[in-house]
């Protein structure tokens, strides 16, 4: 399971926003990771004989070559049916990374943007916004949040206001949620390009919604947490 993968060690955490983490790990042996884009994806394995894979978004930090910063929600703040005790963050826990990839971002020159995020998704999206800013495209951002202190990336999402639209959906009902990524996707040309990122259920309405207005190939999930191997 660990191989292609480069060992790594919990070395610090704090917290991003109420109910999530910012964590850092530092490469073993002065090993590097591939170069990637910040909001750019990993798998994580726990060197602890469990099969548990975990996808989360890192970016960089650019003082320290061999270390990395992930995002991730607090096991406390998650359902009892979806926490892992494979992944505890302590400092010191070994762990072992894949190779980061980044979300499908097709360049469109007359493309219309949207991206959607909720919790820790946010920081895959900030790195999608990132990216479309460099190329100098134009954008809108949807973020959504249960409580203005449960809103991640928040203040890094509001820089690129010069670029995008930027709108955070706090403290919404499940029926208001539902009306206000209706509204962000339609109505839309075909060519438009979804991007997303959250719970799945979250990105499962987004799906639906959108493909009544695009093409399927430009709906684009990145998709975060536990998976099966």
């Amino acid at each position: 399971m660990h191989d292609n993968m480069i060992e790594a060690i919990v070395t610090r955490k704090w917290q991003l926003a109420q109910g999530y983490h910012a964590v850092e790990l530092e490469t073993r042996y002065r090993s590097e990771l591939p170069p990637f884009d910040d909001g750019a994806i990993v798998d994580l394995v726990r060197d602890n004989g469990s099969q548990a894979v975990r996808s989360h978004p890192l970016w960089r930090i650019p003082s320290r070559r061999h270390a990395f910063v992930l995002g991730v929600r607090q096991e406390a703040d998650r359902e009892p049916e979806q926490a892992s005790a494979d992944f505890s963050w302590n400092r010191g826990d070994q762990i072992y990374v894949g190779s980061p990839r980044s979300a499908v971002v097709m360049m469109d020159r007359s493309a219309r943007y949207i991206l959607l995020s909720a919790g820790v998704g946010a920081t895959a999206i900030a790195g999608v916004a990132r990216r479309l800013a460099k190329a100098g495209k134009s954008f809108e951002v949807h973020n959504f949040a249960r409580t203005p202190e449960r809103a991640v990336f928040r203040e890094e999402l509001d820089e690129f206001r010069t670029h995008a639209r930027v709108h955070h959906r706090i403290g919404l009902s499940e029926d208001a949620i539902a009306q206000a990524t209706s509204h962000a996707v339609s109505p839309t040309h075909a060519s438009s390009q979804i991007i997303c990122s959250g719970p799945p259920s979250f990105m499962n309405l987004i799906e639906r919604q959108a493909l009544e207005w695009v093409y399927p190939a430009h709906v684009h999930k990145i998709i975060l947490g536990e998976k099966a191997l």
